[in-house]
């Protein structure tokens, strides 16, 4: 797995490519965790559109990160789930937390909004 991090605006995109799997949810925890300040409401898309699989372990840090952010009145949004991410954050109910664009321009639209 790899994590490209870029700002747009007051905005953090990480872009991960490939499978988030057992131990990769470390890595993704520790760099999501440099960009959370805590007098700063954070601002995170998160652009899937490279990752093939993710395990349950990622599911359940991106719920505690989505809990963190919100906490600090921030916002995760994903972006670009393939139709297999999709279907378990539907199955999951995940999908009824967190917000999801099909487009990482739609993402970032949500946050000038």
């Amino acid at each position: 797995m790899k994590i490209k991090v870029t700002t747009r605006g007051e905005v953090t995109v990480l872009q991960i490519e490939g499978a988030i799997k057992s131990g990769d949810e470390y890595q993704l925890a520790e760099r999501m965790e440099q960009y959370i300040k805590p007098d700063v409401a954070p601002k995170f898309i998160v652009d899937m559109k490279k990752v093939p699989f993710i395990n349950s372990q990622a599911l359940g840090l991106f719920l505690n990160i989505y809990k963190h952010v919100d906490y600090l009145k921030g916002r995760i949004v994903f972006s670009s789930l393939n139709s297999d991410i999709e279907n378990l954050m539907n199955l999951t109910q995940l999908s009824m937390v967190f917000e999801i664009y099909k487009t990482i321009d739609e993402a970032i639209e949500s946050f000038e909004d």
